[in-house]
Order: structure tokens, then sequence, then C-alpha cells
């Protein structure tokens, strides 16, 4: 019994070990002329000790860590920037947020993330600064690799920028530099200039794929829609969107108006906007120009086209009820006008049925 469990022991620790990855961040001195302290101690106080969770080269999911821990790594780099001497300050960092993001944000580009929160501290404990930072790259959708490869980069520069706003500070609400009498005196001078805000992560992107079923009180039709976006907590979200649809007319005003059928197809572009009420339930306002082709068929079963051009306005509710994978579900009304031969103003009744990936 006693192998057996340590033969499971070994397999779940070498299958973990594909699941976790570490994260070298190099020690390359940067130039900090003048400044009489250094970080005598770093405080890890993250309720999540790990980087984030994210994509490798292989497009498989894995978790990031320091080798050494996040308080060991931080204090080394900080060590080479401040080295330690008798006549500077001590000062204790506490990382309250560190954290590896990345996720796509437009039709075409992905965003790689590095969070941070730090807050110093003078040796008798009173709290000096607090700073918050994102530093954000953009890269191609499908530049994996780069992304995976640049992560330590971006940690560097956060921890660089951090410190500079740390000293930057001081020069601003201070008038000398931090001295071992004067840190109490300092430390209420300096906490004002704090750069502090809520987490915002980044939104995750959606696809849908959805098939409209479109009637008014002339015609009748279908539509079929593709729309992207970056879900995120902002009050309006602007999706990507593009369409093609298909109506034919149901009415006898066609005929009192020399025709026997009419049928239009619609390529649809223009702005949209969603407006988030709750996770996954969304008022969707847009504004389109529609461009198409008119076929009409005379009584005499003459066939003739028109060149399509309006604009038209929509207001509906999208229903997502799974982020990752799943169903959508829309309703909502719209008005048009275009430079038909038959209708030119209209308004009507779309019902969405959909997924989402």
């Amino acid at each position: 019994m006693k192998k057996f469990i340590s033969i499971l022991f070994v397999f779940f620790s070498y299958s973990s070990s594909f699941s976790q990855t570490t994260i070298d961040l190099k020690i390359v001195p940067f130039e900090i002329a003048n400044q009489n302290f250094y970080i005598d101690n770093v405080i890890d106080n993250r309720q999540e000790l790990h980087l984030g969770v994210i994509e490798n080269k292989s497009n498989k999911k894995v978790t990031l860590r320091f080798e050494n821990g996040t308080a060991t790594t931080i204090k080394n780099f900080m060590d080479a920037a401040l080295p330690k001497s008798g006549d500077r300050v001590p000062i204790t960092l506490r990382v309250n947020h560190l954290k590896i993001e990345e996720a796509q944000t437009s039709i075409d580009k992905r965003t790689a993330r590095v969070y941070i929160e730090l807050h110093f501290y003078a040796e008798n404990g009173e709290e000096l600064y607090k700073v918050v930072h994102y530093e954000d790259q953009v890269f191609p959708v499908s530049n994996l690799s780069e992304i995976y490869e640049t992560h330590e980069q971006r940690i560097r520069a956060a921890l660089e920028y951090c410190l500079w706003s740390f000293i930057n500070a001081q020069k601003v609400n201070t008038t000398h530099n931090l001295i071992k009498d004067d840190v109490l005196d300092n430390a209420n001078s300096t906490k004002k200039a704090s750069t502090f805000e809520a987490y915002v992560p980044l939104g995750k992107w959606v696809n849908m794929l959805t098939f409209q079923r479109v009637t008014d009180k002339y015609n009748e039709g279908w539509n079929v829609e593709y729309t992207g976006f970056s879900d995120n907590d902002k009050d309006l979200i602007i999706p990507f969107v593009i369409g093609f649809g298909q109506s034919k007319s149901k009415s006898d005003i066609v005929r009192e108006r020399g025709y026997s059928s009419v049928d239009s197809y619609v390529l649809g572009f223009g702005f949209n906007g969603f407006i988030k009420i709750t996770p996954g339930v969304y008022v969707d306002l847009g504004l389109n120009v529609p461009l198409g082709l008119e076929v009409l068929r005379d009584l005499e079963d003459n066939k003739s086209t028109n060149f399509l051009i309006g604009l038209s306005a929509n207001q509906g509710v999208k229903i997502i009820p799974w982020k990752d994978f799943g169903i959508v579900i829309g309703a909502g009304i719209f008005q048009r006008w275009q430079t038909s031969k038959v209708i030119n103003r209209n308004f009507g009744f779309a019902l969405e049925l959909g997924i989402n990936f």
C-alpha cells in the first residue's frame, strides 16, 4: 500500500511540473544617483503566491512563479539598484499585488500586463508611500511566443517604475531627502503623494456567432452576424460587428408599386455599443449603414436591380449565460431608412439565437 501511495505521489508531482513554470528575473542594474535609502526587507503580502495563470508558447495553461520566491527575488533586484550602506535609511517594501495577465483585447491584438501594488514603510513601521502600476504591452493576437518570453521584462519595468515613483514623490513633497532623523517628519508629507487606484482586470475577449430572424410590416428575412468584444467593467463596450442579411417582401404593397417580388441582400457596417447591466446581460445599441442590392421583379417577371444604402438604428438586449462557451439569446427592435424602390422607411423586430466562444 505504501508503495502504491509513493507511486501516486511521484505521478502527481511529475504531472504538476508541466502546469507550472518559473520566471528568472534578470538583475540588470540601473543607475540611481544620490539616494540615501535602501530596501532592507521585502514582505510578500499577497493571498495568491503565484504570478498568474497564462498560456505558454504551446497554447497550454501554466502557473507562473519566481524560482526563489517573490520576496527574495524582488529583494535581490532592489539590492542591485540601491546597495546597503551604513549612511542610508532602511526601507521595508510590502508587495500587496503582483500579477501577470494576458488577454485578447481587440479583433487582432492581445495585451500582456503586469499589475503591481507596492507599499513603502519606514524603519518604525510608518507607511511612507504606496503605488499601483499597470505595465501593458500590445502584440498581434497570434504572437503567443513573444508574449510569453517577455513577461520578465515587464516585471522589471514595473518594479523600476514603482521605485522611481517613490523617489520622485520625495522630491516633490519634501524639502529634503530622507535622513535617519527625519523619517517620521517626512512620512506624513510623502504619504500624500501616493498613486493608488482600484484594480481593473483585462477584459475577456468574447466571440459571438448569431442568427437573427427579422420581421416587419412589409418584409421577413434573416441575418447572420459575427460580434467580438472585450468584456470589461466599463460603462460602454464597443464591439466589432459584421453581418450579412437577406429579406423578402411579404406585403401586397409591392404589387401596388408595380412589382411581383422584392429581395434585398445587405451587408451591415457601423457603430454598436453594449451597456453592461449585470454579468452576462447587455443592452445593445447600434447605428449602422447598410449597403446592399435590391433585386426586383415587375408584374411581367422582368428582373432589375437597385443599389441600397441607408441608415439603420437598433435597440435590444443580449443575454450570455456562460462566458466561456454557450448560447446567446437576444431580442430587439430596429428602424431603417434606405434607398429602396418600394419601402424607404420601416421598423420591425428581431429575435436572435447563437453561440459564444
